[in-house]
């Protein structure tokens, strides 16, 4: 008897396994409005692979509790935007086997302590929440995001494998060490329950919205990139390059784009080195880095006088994008090739401004604060 019973249990392992796509890559996203989503969803947005799927946490127009969808955003929740999660898998999806399909779990509440997702802590939190907004979100992951974020953790774990953790957490509360030990449990908790190795499933975490582009939650990132120094297998990504929506707290649409790919990128560094580099080409080759910056050998000197800007350039200039910390172009200079110019601000936005000078070899950017006259 014991020997049918061991050999059932066999069995029914080999055939869990054979249910198991190994090419198929499951990433758990957790976090608060950031990851969520708050950008406008835009055109580019919307065409997505089929290799590129989303599993719904929770029940909507266009999902179902429990089941994969195409990845088409938003991701996290029907009523929520584009995020971070929507990028990494297009970037990945660019380097990876075309064999590979790649899946997002996204469970996130919007302004959100870390301990709504400790799960021996987060039931009496929550029971004293009174917020109606926070407690409509709340209300569609049966008010506990934490179980939510597992149990559809291990719906997804019956089709493919587990590979990575991303998490997006940090305005409300990342400015001491309680977070970041916070941060930690959970991630252990998920790796008891759902039986990963933690070398084979890192942690990402995101930076906020940086202090130089005039992010309110700034001042966050020292303790978030202060994280990878105590854990193994958790990395930092770097927001530098993303810039922020008008509320200066989120991510406009193209900083969560470009956020997306440096978690891809970083992700990769920490997992594949070799499609890392195969990552950072493509990324240089559409005129970023690594960390997201631009690169070019062009250098750009400015000197204001009132309305004017006085621009020297160490090559040929064809043109000036003004752009917006939303992340919209206000307006653009047509300068021809031009090494000198002087450009009139009088018609742009009384507003710091990101001015990005494009040349041949690529672009260079600074910022100019017209709210502050001169």
């Amino acid at each position: 008897m014991r020997k049918v019973i061991i050999l059932l249990l066999t069995v029914m392992g080999t055939l869990q396994m054979q249910a198991q796509d190994q090419n198929f890559w499951i990433f758990l996203c957790f976090g608060q409005s950031n990851m969520a989503g708050q950008a406008p969803i835009e055109q580019q947005d919307l065409n997505v692979s089929d290799r590129y799927l989303s599993m719904a946490t929770t029940d909507g127009a266009d999902r179902k509790l429990g089941t994969w969808r195409k990845a088409v955003p938003p991701l996290c929740r029907a009523d929520a935007h584009l995020g971070p999660a929507d990028w990494f898998g297009r970037t990945l999806l660019d380097v990876v086997p075309d064999g590979v399909r790649i899946g997002i779990v996204s469970v996130a509440v919007e302004g959100c302590p870390i301990t709504f997702f400790d799960k021996d802590k987060n039931g009496a939190l929550i029971d004293k929440e009174e917020r109606d907004w926070m407690n409509g979100i709340l209300n569609q992951y049966g008010r506990d995001p934490y179980q939510r974020l597992l149990s559809m953790a291990k719906i997804a774990a019956k089709d493919g494998v587990i590979k990575g953790i991303l998490l997006h957490q940090g305005e409300t509360d990342a400015y001491n060490d309680k977070w970041r030990n916070e941060v930690r449990k959970i991630y252990r908790d998920l790796q008891q329950e759902l039986k990963f190795d933690s070398t084979a499933v890192p942690l990402l975490v995101g930076e906020v919205v940086r202090g130089e582009y005039g992010g309110i939650c700034g001042h966050a990132n020292p303790t978030i990139n202060d994280i990878q120094n105590h854990y193994p297998d958790t990395y930092v990504v770097s927001s530098e390059g993303c810039l922020p929506s008008d509320d200066n707290l989120h991510f406009s649409s193209e900083g969560y784009r470009m956020l997306g790919r440096h978690y891809a990128l970083r992700y990769l560094e920490a997992t594949n080195p070799a499609l890392a580099e195969t990552c950072r080409e493509k990324l240089a080759a559409a005129g970023l880095d690594k960390s997201g910056t631009f690169t070019s050998s062009l250098k750009i000197e400015t000197q204001r006088k009132g309305t004017m800007l006085s621009v020297s350039a160490s090559e040929p200039v064809d043109r000036v994008d003004v752009v917006s910390f939303s992340g919209q172009t206000v307006k653009t200079y047509a300068l021809g090739g031009a090494k000198t110019c002087e450009l009139n601000l009088k018609d742009l936005p009384k507003e710091k401004l990101v001015f990005v000078f494009l040349s041949a070899s690529g672009r260079a950017t600074t910022d100019i604060d017209l709210s502050a006259g001169q």
